[in-house]
């Protein structure tokens, strides 16, 4: 190929040649450095799991425990139950970064497989999956970033980003993906500080992308920041399971498994012959 002249069939020659070997390279790029995981196959089954989690149910009625009903790999899962009823549920375990992993805390990738065995079952009821959060700069209130759900008998999936009291901010960007009911789904989420930026993804399909501000299909209930969707500096805390804002007929059991924590992009996990 050495000595053909510009603009013959060099570019092209190069590119076919080369082709398979970047693919190869492609299919076995490194993947990504994993700071934080847990497939809660430590963790005593029909208890709590234990550090770095911490309970967050607020004595709300949601019960969380390890048990072996599902689990996407291995022989146990975390287990979240919201029973029907009540006005409010909060099923939440957390990870406060501070001390774990604080070099998490300008932003963070993340992944969990998620079973769901009921949808809410009411049109109108709104509860989450997942949220990031922390103090505002001026520390008046928390800013949350949240993977959400409301609409579609509680099944379709939005981002959500909220404020606490003074300040008054409930805003969404709704997506046409639903949360699959009966069987195992692959949850991923980027909170990033700098650029005050969420993304959600399931199955590797994406979301929801919202950067800084609101797109035009959004809805805000309380608008007190006009819109903008802002990180906090710092991320304080990772919250996953059920939290439900509003009664529901029947009992929601989530279960999660295989839960990744990264400054890239994870990816979902590879399922194994324990898989149900």
């Amino acid at each position: 190929m050495r000595g053909l002249a510009p603009g013959g069939l060099a570019p092209f020659v190069l590119k076919w040649c080369l082709t398979p070997f970047l693919a190869l390279a492609t299919a076995h790029a490194a993947p990504a450095t994993i700071d934080f995981s847990d497939d809660f196959e430590s963790h005593v089954a029909g208890q709590l799991p234990g550090a770095p989690w911490k309970e967050e149910t607020y004595k709300s009625g949601a019960v969380i425990l390890v048990d072996q009903q599902h689990a996407f790999s291995g022989h146990q899962a975390m287990h979240v139950l919201t029973p029907a009823g009540a006005n409010y549920r909060r099923g939440y375990l957390a990870i406060h970064l501070h001390d774990p992993l604080p070099q998490l805390q300008a932003g963070f990738f993340g992944r969990a497989m998620v079973w769901l065995d009921a949808a809410p079952g009411t049109e109108d009821v709104h509860w989450t999956l997942l949220q990031g959060e922390g103090r505002s700069a001026d520390d008046r209130y928390n800013s949350i970033y949240r993977l959400g759900l409301e609409q579609r008998g509680g099944t379709q999936l939005m981002a959500n980003f909220e404020t606490t009291p003074p300040l008054r901010t409930d805003c969404r960007q709704q997506s046409t993906r639903t949360l699959p009911v009966r069987r195992w789904a692959c949850v991923e989420f980027q909170f990033d500080v700098a650029s005050n930026e969420l993304q959600f993804w399931i199955d590797g399909k994406p979301i929801a992308h919202v950067v800084d501000r609101a797109r035009a299909a959004d809805a805000c209930r309380g608008n007190d920041l006009s819109g903008q969707w802002l990180a906090p500096p710092r991320f304080d805390s990772l919250y996953l399971g059920f939290e439900r804002y509003g009664t529901t007929p029947v009992d929601q059991n989530l279960w999660m498994d295989d839960v990744a924590l990264s400054r890239q992009r994870v990816g979902c996990a590879a399922k194994t012959r324990t898989t149900k």
